[in-house]
């Protein structure tokens, strides 16, 4: 988020900084909402834990853990958006983020092992796997 936010107020086009504008500047707001949800979602885990109340401490760190991932996906595609055709240029370094974002949906635990676990504890559905 901080490089596409510094990339959004220096870039400028026709005298303006791109990120005075709402296409731009909306998905990089509603990222910084994801990402802040997923900080508060891990600090419920936490908070869920130090009080011992571990059945409800494995879905908030599986939601947390969730999110976290989500957001970090949608973060780096959204300042690869911003960095326009810049954005796979190592000069910036978002590129190279694109591989972390993917693997944090994929390890060390899927986003359908996640999904699955929701679906059985939470929503008390059969196990699906």
């Amino acid at each position: 988020m901080r490089k596409a936010t510094d990339y959004a107020r220096e870039r400028r086009v026709w005298g303006t900084p791109i990120g005075a504008h709402q296409g731009l500047a909306h998905p990089l707001a509603a990222c910084q909402i994801e990402i802040e949800l997923a900080r508060l979602m891990t600090q419920k885990a936490a908070w869920l834990i130090d009080r011992g109340r571990d059945a409800e401490a494995g879905l908030a760190a599986n939601s947390a853990k969730y999110a976290a991932a989500e957001a970090a996906a949608h973060a780096v595609d959204q300042a690869v958006q911003t960095h326009g055709g810049a954005g796979l240029s190592q000069e910036y370094g978002v590129g190279a983020l694109l591989v972390a974002s993917r693997l944090s949906r994929i390890a060390p635990v899927s986003r359908e092992m996640i999904l699955s676990f929701v679906a059985q504890h939470d929503l008390k559905l059969p196990r699906s796997y």
